[in-house]
């Protein structure tokens, strides 16, 4: 009776011990700052599938994107990014398609909407420009919001 009696009170205390850490694990994620992106231009988006890297018309965009990492200070993944070849026009031009790997970074808060935002994205070709010219890397800088 009085094994019984401490296995039950030590079962208790392990458990009253184990939910503690997982309440306190999960506090601590969520009181982490997020920091977004304007995927889309305008809006704060965590871990988008699409970015815009080019808003005036959407002549470079990175799609189907995979984040490999996610910080508050920075962010990389790997997606398909997509660059308008503008002939005849952009409009009737074709879209040529390769391997992209994009890097988020210089995280700061944003007035629009109260948000830690990146504000600086690196873009790398991994196979080089699929458009045979222009550069196999660039750096495009994110405000907040760009409309």
């Amino acid at each position: 009776m009085r094994m019984r009696g401490r296995r039950s009170l030590l079962a208790l205390l392990l458990g009253a011990l184990l939910g503690s850490l997982m309440l306190g694990a999960a506090a601590s994620s969520a009181s982490a700052p997020r920091t977004f992106v304007a995927s889309r231009c305008n809006n704060a988006a965590y871990k988008p599938a699409t970015v815009i890297l080019a808003c005036g018309d959407a002549g470079l965009v990175a799609v189907k994107l995979h984040w490999s990492s996610w910080e508050s200070s920075s962010a990389s993944g790997v997606g398909t990014g997509e660059a308008k070849l503008c002939k005849p026009n952009c409009a009737e031009g074709k879209v040529a398609k390769a391997k992209m790997r994009l890097v988020l970074s210089k995280p700061r808060l944003c007035s629009q909407d109260g948000k830690r935002h990146f504000t600086k994205i690196r873009y790398t070709w991994v196979d080089g420009a699929p458009t045979g010219t222009g550069p196999r890397q660039g750096t495009v800088p994110m405000p907040c919001s760009l409309l």
